[in-house]
């Protein structure tokens, strides 16, 4: 079966898995404990999508008549405020599940949850017209709700992983299965919603990846491991990064798990033997993870993300959270550097034709949307991410067309809400005169011209010249968008010559980072059962422990200077890690990524105008405490080599005293008396 893509129109119900009916209730479920997980695993995937969840419960008064006391055919059960009507705390429902309840009067003895409910009003509010069905129990309620639910005219897609049948009558189950299927619905297993994207498997990962785990199990290694990652360098010219891609982070290590079928591979295929692969069945990630939230500003060796979970678990995520923290990182940095030198035009992803693969498409949407683009081109990305999307013409379109005026006219007809013509396939300015030309026929049918786009040539002269013809035809409200091979010099270039645009198209450049096509990152090995560990290598030395990040604000309210400290340390800067999932789980639902938006514009309104060009500026100072430095001596990161880095400049050093950073790839000689200067002017700065 081809994968279910989950849609802006679908809700999840699950049906009456109350106490009653688990083993041990009043009316119990054969085996219905089982679809607890399978249950919680829907729950997360509608929950991560922000699509609405709904749970049904029968909910019966004490003299409800379907009991057998009343004359009816079932025992007493999920009488109103019991135990046995309530749910399991094991079945996760979020926070803002719609809760349906049937069967609340002595004479309604329904066993639809549509039947004397508002329920069908409310998926309609929700703009729902897609359910997926499961639950308890087969031939009973769920029969009854599927039938109503296809009568009421919605596509409905019954979890065949996720239902179970009365075990009064087993013989039933198969038969209410096939009526529904008769009626129309769709069967479908969790599997079915995995997207057709490898990104979900836990086989994308690096076979090293599974040497070493066969190493850790055969040597009884599973205590838990501290990994952290974090950039060593910044990419030159440029100041700062941009933390994203947790939310993706967070969503495979909830999901991570070997299939029956990765399995399989691995042992027959893989080169992997019975003893790892029975060791990877069970795998699930249940550890914890601190993160810096998406949309913060961060610097080099700081932590971006903190894992903590036993060992094999920590490792074999490794490769894919590199894969995902490292890209959007990349692109929505690279992005954040656009929106600063265009702050006062739009900018619009247009990258998808040239980016490389269909998720880096997508992911790299998301990123310049968090970093401040106005829209995309991407329309799956506007799906999947409720990301605006928006659109011109292409040159061909014009061409297909035995004129430019005929092009116009006939794009304008057939978009009159958002007309935008191209201007440059064949002469710039002249298409500008047609433009003016054909508004007053536009206008009198009740379209305007809303905007033009240049995609070639000298942009600001081009847009000089065509901002003078609009004007003098009388359509100053016409905006002027400009495209092609654009990034954040070339938009600092149009800005600086004063080029009358109001927004661009930015492409290829910013989605594969062109300049910059990769940032020197790591997930290292910070501690094991309690210990810390680093790496001493030239070079790649890394700092010893389990982290936190400081940052210290100055009076304006930007970026002072951050603290790299021991995270049972404290300080009275704001810590940057936050503790994000405990136990495999989120600690809360995903923010929306408008939310995200908005903490990435305060934080670049907030740096401080050295960090904000796109030439190199002084290093932002990074610091590391007198903890922190003391263990990287104990363990011989630091011996006979500097404690701090070049002074600061100094109206800085008078602020805040001597705050240098440590290049740990540049290491020099001490100069005598350095590490008590720098101890206790960090201290003295720390007070303050």
């Amino acid at each position: 079966m081809k994968p279910t893509t989950l849609l802006p129109q679908d809700a999840l119900v699950i049906i009456d898995l109350q106490h009653d009916f688990l083993p041990g209730g009043a009316l119990a479920v054969a085996g219905s404990d089982a679809l607890i997980p399978v249950c919680n695993d829907y729950v997360a995937r509608f929950a991560r999508r922000r699509l609405p969840v709904y749970a049904t419960r029968d909910w019966h008064p004490a003299n409800h008549g379907s009991f057998r006391v009343n004359g009816g055919p079932w025992p007493v059960h999920c009488v109103q405020g019991t135990p046995g009507a309530e749910f399991p705390s094991a079945l996760r429902l979020p926070a803002d599940v719609r809760l349906v309840s049937k069967g609340t009067a002595p004479d309604d003895l329904s066993y639809s949850e549509f039947e004397h409910t508002d329920f069908a009003a409310q998926l309609h509010r929700d703009g729902v017209t897609r359910l997926f069905i499961g639950g308890l129990a087969t031939d009973y309620c769920v029969r009854h709700t599927v039938g109503d639910a296809r009568r009421a005219g919605f596509e409905v897609c019954l979890l065949m992983d996720a239902i179970g049948a009365v075990n009064l009558r087993p013989e039933d189950g198969p038969e209410a299965v096939a009526e529904m299927l008769r009626l129309g619905a769709l069967p479908v297993t969790l599997a079915d919603l995995a997207p057709a994207n490898p990104g979900t498997s836990a086989l994308l990962t690096d076979f090293y990846q599974l040497t070493m785990l066969r190493g850790y199990m055969a040597a009884g290694m599973s205590e838990p491991a501290v990994f952290e990652f974090f950039v060593r360098r910044l990419p030159p010219d440029w100041n700062f990064l941009i933390a994203a891609g947790l939310e993706q982070v967070l969503d495979y290590l909830e999901d991570f798990r070997f299939t029956a079928e990765d399995l399989t591979w691995l042992e027959t295929k893989g080169g992997c033997d019975r003893a790892l692969v029975r060791g990877l069945a069970g795998l699930r990630f249940t550890g914890e993870v601190h993160a810096m939230p998406e949309g913060t500003i961060c610097f080099p060796d700081e932590p971006i993300l903190r894992v903590t979970a036993p060992i094999l678990e920590a490792q074999i995520v490794e490769t894919r959270l590199v894969n995902l923290l490292h890209f959007q990182t990349l692109i929505a940095s690279k992005a954040a550097r656009c929106v600063l030198a265009a702050p006062a035009q739009r900018l619009v992803d247009f990258g998808l034709r040239r980016a490389h693969g269909a998720e880096a498409g997508l992911l790299a949407a998301r990123a310049c949307h968090l970093a401040g683009f106005a829209s995309t081109s991407n329309v799956l990305a506007g799906v999947r991410y409720g990301l605006p999307v928006s659109g011109t013409m292409a040159h061909s379109f014009v061409e297909a067309c035995d004129s430019e005026a005929e092009a116009f006219l006939r794009f304008a007809r057939a978009n009159p809400r958002h007309v935008v013509l191209v201007l440059d396939t064949y002469d710039t300015e002249a298409a500008a005169e047609t433009v003016v030309r054909l508004a007053p026929t536009l206008q009198a049918e009740g379209i305007a011209v809303h905007g033009v786009r240049l995609d070639s040539g000298d942009l600001a002269t081009h847009a000089r010249r065509v901002r003078r013809i609009l004007d003098a035809g009388g359509l100053r409200d016409t905006t002027i968008w400009v495209s092609g091979n654009l990034d954040e010099h070339a938009l600092q270039r149009l800005v600086a010559a004063g080029a009358p645009f109001d927004g661009a198209g930015v492409g290829s450049r910013v989605l594969t980072s062109a300049d910059a096509p990769y940032l020197d990152c790591a997930y290292k090995l910070q501690a094991y059962a309690g210990r810390p560990r680093c790496k001493l290598s030239e070079g790649k030395a890394t700092w010893p422990g389990t982290k936190q990040v400081f940052r210290h604000l100055d009076a304006a309210g930007s970026p002072g200077f951050d603290i790299i400290a021991l995270a049972e340390e404290t300080h009275r800067g704001e810590p940057l890690l936050r503790p994000v999932m405990q136990h495999g789980r989120r600690l809360e639902p995903p923010p929306s990524l408008s939310l995200l938006r908005q903490r990435t514009t305060r934080e670049l309104a907030l740096l401080p105008p050295a960090l904000r060009g796109l030439d190199a500026g002084p290093s932002h100072r990074v610091v590391y405490s007198e903890p922190l430095r003391a263990l990287a001596t104990r363990l011989g990161m630091l011996t006979g080599v500097a404690t701090t880095g070049p002074r600061p400049p100094e109206s800085y050093g008078r602020r805040h005293g001597l705050l240098g950073r440590i290049h740990l790839d540049g290491l020099v000689p001490v100069r005598p008396g350095t590490e008590d200067d720098a101890d206790s002017e960090l201290q003295s700065a720390d007070r303050r």
